[in-house]
């Protein structure tokens, strides 16, 4: 290990090709004694930075376990880990606003960006954290993952997708207690972004409430640098104000 090399943070950003997770690697790169790792499908790397390392990974079982082991050397170093993976929409798929749309092939698509891929990241990185003494854990959730805050229906597989990784989240919390107790999970809701997940639905919209992808890494970074490992998931949104389950 290099010189100081102890003293150096290292933040991981998965899912860093979107708008919020380069957000969140422009920001963290430039901070004071911290290294970034960006994980994407992007390559080759949109920027450079002599304290960026970029990774390219095709979110495949065996290319997630072949990322953590490239991970394993710097590992202590790690404070901070953000999963931005998700999916709303693309050309054959749209948010279901009657029962009729419902299908499978959508539910299946939704449940492996949303609900699989970060859950599978976890199970790569908390063994990899267990000894770190705080590592806040932020994964990118929804407000519409809420069953209680659910009041306008729609959107059938995109909520269950979140809901089901709020589950799954919980669950790792509760383990995470016992066998990673500096890890911190937070499931957080961003706000509406101003990238293209949000595009088609921007319309509506009150003036104030479209995020630019920096506001919302900056909001990010805001809520999650005081909290402290307490064997629990917070479900946050971009205040800081809890979501009900």
């Amino acid at each position: 290990m290099p010189a100081g090399a102890e003293s150096v943070s290292l933040e991981l950003v998965i899912g860093a090709g979107g708008g919020l997770g380069q957000a969140l690697v422009r920001q963290g790169m430039v901070l004071p004694q911290t290294r970034v790792i960006a994980i994407s499908r992007t390559t080759p790397a949109p920027f450079t930075h002599p304290d960026l390392t970029w990774l390219s990974c095709d979110y495949s079982p065996a290319a997630m376990a072949a990322v953590a082991e490239q991970l394993r050397p710097s590992s202590a170093q790690v404070t901070r880990v953000t999963l931005c993976n998700g999916r709303l929409h693309d050309h054959e798929l749209s948010p279901e606003k009657a029962l009729e749309q419902v299908c499978e092939s959508s539910l299946s698509r939704l449940m492996h960006s949303n609900t699989i891929v970060p859950m599978l990241w976890l199970t790569h990185l908390i063994p990899l954290l267990r000894d770190n003494p705080r590592v806040v854990v932020t994964v990118l959730s929804a407000r519409v993952g809420s069953i209680g805050d659910n009041q306008l229906g729609g959107w059938y597989g995109y909520r269950a997708s979140k809901a089901a990784l709020n589950q799954l989240l919980q669950c790792c919390a509760i383990e995470s207690a016992r066998r990673a107790k500096g890890v911190k999970l937070v499931a957080y809701h961003p706000g509406t972004v101003d990238t293209p997940l949000s595009q088609p639905f921007q319309r509506r919209l009150r003036p104030g409430q479209l995020h630019s992808p920096e506001l919302a890494a900056r909001h990010l970074r805001q809520v999650t640098d005081d909290l402290v490992p307490d064997g629990t998931l917070s479900y946050l949104d971009w205040r800081g104000e809890p979501i009900p389950w």
